[in-house]
């Protein structure tokens, strides 16, 4: 494969791997980019600070072989399950429910969509079960499935 086919594939994969949100594997790749694009410190959490650094990363041969590296670790602790972390979506997935269920009157409407972003949300869980993230969940993980599963619960207590 070409240097630049090399860089570019390690460009796609790493970006793909940051989106799932491992937060350990994300600190790391976070050192990595640091050391490479040579700036204080890349901003995990913006897409765009992430790419710019990429670009920089992939084309320094050492950076380029430690970012390799470091996707195919990724994949390798996830065991190709490409799910997100759940963590990312369940705060919204949380105030969607609770918005809905504060209103004076739950239309049959609103509880359709309720349920429906319920069965989304569980099924994420679900699939993402084996991930770090879950299994070995944190005190901000377990909060926030505490507070899903309340929810859940007073959404399901409306049938």
């Amino acid at each position: 494969m070409g240097e630049l086919a090399a860089a570019s594939k390690v460009h796609v994969m790493v970006s793909y791997w940051w989106s799932r949100g491992d937060s350990l594997a994300n600190h790391q790749l976070g050192q990595i980019l640091t050391r490479a694009a040579g700036v204080d410190e890349v901003d995990l959490t913006d897409p765009q600070s992430i790419d710019r650094a990429l670009r920089i990363a992939v084309a320094d041969p050492a950076a380029l072989a430690e970012l390799d590296q470091w996707w195919q670790m990724v994949e390798t602790r996830r065991a190709g399950n490409s799910t997100r972390n759940p963590r990312l979506g369940l705060d919204q997935s949380i105030r969607y429910l609770t918005d809905r269920l504060d209103t004076a009157a739950i239309t049959p409407e609103a509880l359709g969509e309720c349920r429906r972003q319920i069965a989304a949300v569980d099924r994420t869980i679900i699939s993402a079960k084996n991930l770090p993230e879950l299994a070995h969940p944190d005190a901000e993980m377990l909060d926030l499935l505490g507070r899903y599963l309340e929810a859940r619960s007073r959404v399901l207590a409306l049938a």
